[in-house]
């Protein structure tokens, strides 16, 4: 009977809301499941039910739930690309160009800490189109940015000759470590859950001087 009446609420839901409703609101419940949990590892029931749809509408709008996670990632990373743009329109300096982007890098990465679990998900046993499209459209245009950003610096006098490629893994690793260690992040410093805005602040401040420090002439 429960289920019964689950389902058909769910289906009152979705008949109440816009096509195009849908489809981001399942993406949303998605991502603050992700973020809540700690995990990319959940189930097709409780994203619908969070977005209080039936489960079918995850078929429906992405095929499947691995069409759901990419169009997830696609959203994900999409706004933070077209930001790109808008950075190498600022008349600024190579050093204050690169602040402004690992700034950047690492209020995605408090904002998304699943990021980079999604990717390896996404990319692991994927056909090779899925593989071409997350290397070519999501990942490339960031990492081309930060090379760009890099050689600037480099003819302006600004950088040491450093190797783009390495310094874009300093980059993520040092983004990507304190938000998805949640564990670590309790068990050793104190028993806090999860980063907070002012500690998102101070870790953002430090990670981004210790980064530039290596980069600076």
């Amino acid at each position: 009977m429960n289920a019964v009446m689950n389902r058909s609420g769910s289906n009152t839901a979705a008949k109440q809301m816009p096509k195009g409703a849908i489809r981001d609101t399942l993406l949303e419940a998605a991502s603050s499941l992700m973020r809540e949990q700690d995990t990319v590892d959940i189930g097709i029931l409780d994203i619908a039910a969070r977005a209080q749809v039936n489960h079918g509408m995850i078929r429906y709008y992405f095929g499947s739930k691995e069409g759901m996670l990419l169009a997830l990632l696609d959203r994900d990373v999409g706004v933070r690309i077209r930001q790109l743009a808008a950075l190498f329109r600022l008349n600024v300096t190579p050093t204050e160009r690169m602040r402004i982007h690992l700034e950047g890098i690492l209020d995605t990465y408090y904002q998304i800490p699943y990021l980079n679990r999604l990717i390896q998900l996404m990319v692991r046993d994927a056909t090779p189109e899925r593989v071409h499209h997350i290397a070519e459209e999501l990942l490339k245009p960031i990492a081309n940015a930060q090379q760009r950003i890099i050689t600037e610096g480099i003819a302006a006098d600004e950088f040491r000759n450093v190797d783009p490629k390495l310094f874009y893994f300093n980059t993520i690793g040092s983004a990507d470590g304190l938000y998805a260690n949640r564990f670590t992040l309790s068990a050793v410093f104190g028993g806090i859950a999860a980063a907070d805005d002012a500690l998102h602040e101070r870790y953002k401040r430090q990670t981004v001087e210790t980064l530039m420090a290596g980069l600076l002439i």
